[in-house]
């Protein structure tokens, strides 16, 4: 029977097999994790049933009392995992301990609240041994569970205790040496509870590998620690210590407040192993998953692993006699049967390929002359269509073996038999041969061929080594270029030309730029000479009054004639005199000033330090009879101590081309107007503001601005060169920047930002 079925059908089979094992294991590793998952499951179940007795059992310790809802409560989660756990004898303990605490009876006392207590804890002991939460094996949700189940109850019951102890104390008045035994008792007890809890929670935190639980809890335990503290310390100072009555209302404070901690921190360590368990059964589906998943991957990889074995042993047999079949019908050799491997099939499929290359072989002998005669036909064919000239010369004796019709016209080759190589120089020769032992092929070789006629011509070779008809060969190609070379001489020429022009052009750029410099220093002069000439007019006016009253007084005085008041009229003339000359000679000297540091940087290339805000003020100084002559005011905003290491000459240029830019394209003639200046401190850098309110730059014209040449007052005195000169010297020599910004009608503004340090290779820089 297995005999029968196919190689591939026993792999099949073998898989099926493989797949029943792996998903038998995979259900049984599922029914485990199940176990688990429950087991987990009921220990959530116990801690839900826990909170509810935890509600109840803080109503009782707190003021001795529990309410209905609470009972009922009790009732209901008894219910509901009671029959699990087996707990109805405790939880009926319990309801009937506490049913007497929730009517307002003779039987509320302390002992009854105290046998409630005691019923409670006895229920939460039981409820943890039935839940599985006493064998919880993870540390963190193990050491949780005994604070919920063992530590938190034994302090409730604890605290309880102490305060029916103290409550009993007082009904007594003094306190007894019994009642001290006792409270020395109840406070070794509860210093051995703090320490439980304490060990405990330590252990969870260190059990716990993200921290999570520590970081949960650490805050409510702060405040039970302090409450716990408190509680101790009233107890030893208002009753152990105390030689009097003793004082109950401290102590029942600190009972308080500790069973108020105690029940915040029980919550919050319940709901922390709610979260620990939940996870751990988050963790037994995501696990089982898992398993899953690698046993559907094994499954998988098996299938894969089945199919190529299977396709390795049916596929090259399939292919085999499919080749085999195929040379049967055809008798044809060339067809082989592919398949690489080592094993007998790769060993069959050889030999099946090495007796079909022997019967090929014979029929390629007898091919083989018969294909050579047509090779050398077709090979001559192909040269002979080729519309490029082209020859084919033996390598031996450089005799002609073929050329075509297009060289035979070009070289001139129709009566003889010499190769193109003979038509060159001896020096091209040498050239050619050399590039081809080197290379074995030329490509656009440059040289002169002599042609038809013994006329020289320029022409590109291109030449390869080949084997043609059984000898080696040579493969020339002529490509004529007598036109390009005559196109290239003439370019060059051309090119000649148009770089003289650029260097004139170049020059006469230069040579205007100079001389706007120099229009633009001798425009400042003559606005100088003319202000100066009203202080020093003044000057002279008073120097004269001053000898003409001066004369006349001699004469009084050498008469003896003067009298005290033409004394006093003299003091008073020379007086206003002497200020007038002193106020107009200073202001002439601070206009010679201005104008001397200006004009000297004008003309200087020298970099050095220098006040910002100083220089301005003396660029503007000597600019004033022009701006003054148009109506123009200028306001300045700029800090005080902007110290530059840069070139003022270059600076005080930028600004005066700007001021006249202003003074000729932004204002009618008659215009009055402002020319602003605001300047930045930018640490390292300065920001130059020039702004005008006048009649603005059209959009056409504003890209054009810093064009050489470019002027809309050509007619009117404008060169073109005066913001072409201020963008190259910022960008240049200042290492700056500058835009422009403009509406018609709005106004123009130039921003302009350069280094407070300037470090130009143009110009010699000056010790720092």
């Amino acid at each position: 029977m297995i005999s029968r079925i196919s190689v591939s059908g026993k792999l099949l089979l073998i898989y099926a097999l493989d797949m029943v094992a792996v998903i038998f294991l995979g259900f049984s590793l599922a029914e485990e994790k199940y176990i688990s998952i429950n087991f987990a499951r009921k220990e959530v179940a116990g801690n839900v049933y826990i909170d509810t007795v935890r509600d109840a059992l803080f109503a009782i310790a707190e003021d001795g009392t529990v309410t209905v809802g609470q009972l009922a409560a009790l009732e209901r989660a008894e219910g509901l995992y009671g029959p699990e756990m087996s707990s109805r004898i405790a939880s009926d303990d319990l309801l009937a301990s506490s049913r007497p605490l929730a009517t307002a009876s003779p039987q509320r006392t302390d002992a009854a609240a105290l046998k409630a207590v005691t019923s409670a804890r006895a229920l939460i002991s039981r409820i943890g041994d039935q839940s599985n939460l006493i064998l919880d094996p993870d540390l963190d949700s193990y050491y949780s569970m005994s604070l919920v189940l063992l530590r938190f109850p034994e302090l409730v019951d604890l605290l309880a205790q102490i305060r029916a102890q103290a409550h009993r104390s007082v009904h007594d008045g003094a306190i007894s040496a019994d009642d001290r035994t006792e409270f020395l008792i109840l406070e070794g007890r509860l210093t051995n509870v703090i320490k439980g809890i304490e060990g405990d929670r330590l252990a969870g935190y260190s059990g716990n590998p993200d921290g999570s639980l520590e970081r949960a809890l650490k805050p409510a335990f702060a405040l039970l620690d302090t409450a716990l503290s408190g509680l101790l310390a009233d107890l030893r100072a208002s009753i152990i210590d105390q030689s009097g009555p003793i004082q109950a209302e401290p102590v029942s404070r600190a009972i308080d407040t500790s069973l108020q901690a105690t029940k915040v921190v029980w919550v919050q360590t319940s709901s922390e192993l709610n979260r620990l368990l939940n996870i751990r059964i988050e963790g037994f589906f995501r696990r089982m998953w898992e398993h899953f998943g690698l046993a559907g991957a094994l499954l998988s990889v098996i299938l894969i692993l089945v199919l190529l074995v299977a396709r390795r042993i049916a596929v090259p047999i399939g292919h085999l006699a499919e080749v085999a079949e195929a040379v049967r019908q055809t008798n044809d050799y060339d067809r082989r049967a592919k398949w690489d491997s080592g094993d007998e099939i790769g060993r069959l499929v050889d030999a099946f390929n090495t007796m079909l290359e022997r019967l090929q072989a014979e029929g390629l002998r007898r091919e083989e002359l018969a294909a050579q005669t047509r090779a050398a036909e077709a090979q001559r064919d192909l040269l002979e269509a080729i519309p490029t000239p082209l020859t084919v010369s033996r390598l031996s004796d450089h005799s002609l073996l073929h050329v075509n019709q297009p060289a035979s016209l070009l070289l001139g080759l129709l009566d003889s038999y010499d190769a193109v190589e003979d038509h060159l120089s001896a020096e091209d020769r040498e050239r050619l041969f050399q590039q081809l032992s080197l290379h074995g092929a030329v490509n656009e070789f440059e040289v002169q061929v002599m042609g038809a006629g013994d006329v020289p011509f320029w022409a590109l070779m291109s030449a390869r080594l080949l084997v043609y008809q059984g000898e080696k060969a040579l493969l020339a190609t002529i490509i004529p270029i007598s036109e390009r070379k005559r196109m290239e001489d003439e370019l060059l020429r051309a090119k000649n030309a148009a770089e003289a022009a650029l260097s004139d052009l170049q020059q006469a750029q230069q040579s205007l730029i100079q001389a706007e410099k120099m229009a633009s220093l001798g425009g400042l002069v003559a606005g100088v000479a003319h202000e100066i000439n009203t202080p020093v007019g003044i000057g002279l006016t008073g120097a004269s009054t001053l000898a003409s009253e001066t004369e006349r007084l001699r004469k009084l005085y050498g008469e003896q004639a003067m009298t005290e008041e033409d004394f006093l009229d003299y003091l008073g003339v020379a007086a206003e005199t002497a200020r007038l000359l002193l106020a107009n000679m200073n202001r002439a000297a601070e206009l010679i000033h201005s104008f001397k540091q200006v004009a000297v940087d004008q003309t200087s290339a020298e970099r050095r330090r220098f006040d910002l805000k100083t220089y301005i003020e003396e660029i503007l100084n000597s600019l004033t009879p022009t701006i003054k002559k148009r109506r123009l005011g200028v306001e300045v905003s700029c800090p005080d101590g902007i110290e530059m290491n840069s070139y003022p000459g270059i600076l005080s240029q930028v600004l005066t081309n700007l001021v006249m830019n202003a003074v000729v394209h932004a204002y009618e003639e008659n215009q009055a107007g402002i020319l602003g200046i605001r300047v930045q401190d930018l640490g390292d850098e300065v920001l130059l503001a020039f702004s005008d309110d006048g009649k603005g730059i059209s959009a056409e014209n504003l890209s054009r601005i810093f064009d050489p040449f470019f002027t809309t007052r050509r007619g009117n005195g404008g060169s073109g060169l005066g913001l072409h000169i201020v963008f190259n010297v910022v960008t240049g020599s200042l290492n700056g920047q500058i835009d422009v910004a403009s509406e018609p009608g709005r106004g123009t503004t130039f921003t302009l930002r350069f280094p407070k340090t300037v470090r130009s290779p143009l110009l010699e820089d000056m010790p720092a």
